[in-house]
């Protein structure tokens, strides 16, 4: 039987493509429907992301904060994988390097998180850097872990916990570092305690974690070298949580939704459940 949540996320991708035309350009919302789009050969959906993507790089400068900018930095770093437009790329580079500026500042620890995750997933857009980009970003990680998190406390609010194992998972990911991807499965398994910072926006946010815990998860010399939680079934909890939030989408919240669910859909197609999950 087909799974009603495809039809979901067609919808969302839909209404999201038809707001582009009279709502300045989201990064997140473009980041969702570039993936939903990446292979289309209609040329008048490549029009309207390519003018959508144009009127970013116009509107992604100025003053604006760093949780923002990192939400530029991987919306341009998607676009720049998809296009040989060189203004993505460096928009990207740009955005790495005012971002590592902006390192040790006043930041909560869920945007300094966000800061560091966006510049570790977008260090391969300058490849001649990309060595020392990763290392500074895994510094910076490393420090903030050190300052803010306390073992068996956690590490402050929900955003803080979701967004610190985001950037954990991500430089799991680049280092293969066990210990980066164990803590951020003893922050997600915290945060289900935390109420403080929980939002619609926040929770898809950590349903996308619980995805790629479920994916570690699937691999066989993760679970055989790492220290897992008992019975952990991330692949549910991601399911259960996004049918939580569905009934209270609003159409802003639409995208990060949308993102979140697609990304189980393709975890669900890709590691099908194999060993009791």
């Amino acid at each position: 039987m087909d799974d009603p949540r495809v039809a979901e996320v067609e919808s969302i991708a839909a209404v999201a493509l038809e707001g582009m035309l009279t709502r300045p350009p989201d990064p997140i919302a473009l980041v969702f429907l570039l993936r939903q789009f990446a292979a289309t050969d209609r040329e008048t959906i490549r029009e309207r992301l390519g003018e959508a993507l144009t009127d970013a790089l116009a509107r992604h400068t100025g003053d604006v904060a760093p949780a923002q900018r990192a939400a530029w930095l991987l919306l341009f770093r998607e676009a720049a994988a998809l296009s040989s437009d060189e203004r993505l790329a460096a928009a990207a580079v740009g955005l790495s390097d005012s971002l590592r500026r902006d390192w040790r500042s006043r930041a909560s620890v869920a945007d300094a998180m966000f800061a560091v995750d966006a510049c570790l997933r977008a260090a391969d857009v300058d490849g001649d850097r990309a060595g020392a980009l990763i290392a500074a970003a895994v510094d910076e990680l490393e420090r903030i872990v050190a300052e803010s998190y306390e073992p068996g406390e956690g590490i402050g609010d929900y955003a803080d916990h979701v967004r610190a194992a985001a950037a954990l998972m991500t430089a799991y990911d680049v280092t293969g570092r066990l210990p980066y991807a164990m803590l951020a499965e003893e922050l997600m398994q915290a945060s289900a305690r935390v109420s403080a910072g929980r939002d619609f926006a926040m929770e898809c946010e950590a349903a996308r974690v619980l995805c790629r815990l479920a994916a570690v998860h699937d691999d066989d010399g993760y679970r055989a070298a790492a220290v897992i939680a008992p019975n952990a079934n991330y692949r549910a909890d991601a399911s259960q949580m996004l049918a939580a939030l569905s009934p209270r989408m609003r159409a802003e919240d639409a995208p990060i939704y949308g993102l979140a669910l697609s990304e189980l859909l393709a975890l669900t197609v890709e590691s099908p459940d194999t060993y009791g999950h």
